[in-house]
């Protein structure tokens, strides 16, 4: 009698099976320093041959708030409604870089590393947290920008700071979940990985990056389903939730029920991208 059906002593895995969801969790625990390693070497890596190097991972975002303010702050005029806009396009380009940096990089985590998950047994979802946790540290300097920036141009430190920890940690679960989602989605469909940019741009102009939703399109933000609908975009609400913590001179209308979006996209989408994730778990690499 075969015994490929036999069952295994406890604590092992059929090799290419997938373990149970609380023994994938303690595996991902008991290796969390090879994303962490792994994010660490690609952040060396990146800009090497380039004479600024690291610094780009500043440079890029802050050049691009400056393209910004003087196009859609100098040019178009479309800071209605925004007293301090360089501290507003601040924390909107930042927050947004991050996010989406993260979230794109996942696309490419199964795809890009396909020679290792041949070679080597470990929890796949080790490869877009690694990716995650290197946008997250070349996103820390920037926190530090973004706060300089808000100082400099005038804003408060008030007690509203302490939820910055906090809608960092939002911003971390709900990129978790994205690049999940991304590496699984493109493993499947490969196209989605030159679909993926158009897509952000898309996000990046109706999450209210560059303006303030409600006094640039504040007729239409009468009607309830579009309030509805920008509540219920968690990068507009992931954005608003930063803002309001940095920001003193920027009021933001559905402030509890934005943190409550925010909170909810960020749970939900990191424990579903995770389910969804793990179920391919024994396809990955396989071509």
């Amino acid at each position: 009698m075969s015994t490929s059906s036999s069952p295994l002593p406890p604590g092992l895995v059929r090799l290419g099976g997938t373990p149970p969801f609380r023994d994938y969790l303690a595996q991902l625990w008991s290796r969390r320093e090879f994303a962490h390693e792994t994010a660490l070497g690609e952040l060396r890596a990146q800009h090497m041959d380039t004479t600024l190097g690291a610094i780009w991972h500043l440079l890029n975002p802050i050049l691009q708030v400056a393209i910004y303010y003087l196009i859609f702050g100098l040019v178009l005029r479309v800071d209605h409604g925004v007293d301090n806009f360089i501290g507003y396009l601040a924390v909107g380009v930042f927050v947004f870089h991050w996010m989406n940096r993260a979230i794109t990089g996942g696309a490419s985590t199964i795809a890009g590393n396909e020679g290792l998950i041949r070679s080597l047994q470990f929890p796949r979802a080790l490869l877009p947290i690694a990716t995650v946790v290197r946008e997250t540290l070349a996103f820390v300097p920037g926190i530090l920008v973004m706060v300089v920036v808000v100082l400099l141009t005038g804003e408060g430190i008030t007690v509203r700071w302490l939820l910055v920890p906090v809608a960092f940690v939002l911003g971390v679960l709900f990129c978790l979940g994205g690049a999940f989602l991304t590496a699984r989605i493109t493993d499947l469909l490969r196209d989605t990985q030159n679909l993926l940019p158009f897509v952000f741009r898309l996000v990046f102009y109706m999450s209210g990056v560059l303006y303030v939703v409600d006094s640039r399109f504040h007729e239409a933000f009468q009607h309830s389903w579009v309030r509805a609908a920008f509540i219920a975009n968690p990068f507009y609400a992931l954005l608003s939730i930063w803002r309001d913590a940095l920001m003193t001179s920027q009021s933001i209308g559905n402030l509890t029920l934005l943190w409550l979006s925010a909170g909810t996209w960020a749970i939900v989408l990191a424990v579903a991208g995770l389910v969804v994730f793990r179920a391919g778990e024994k396809d990955y690499g396989r071509g």
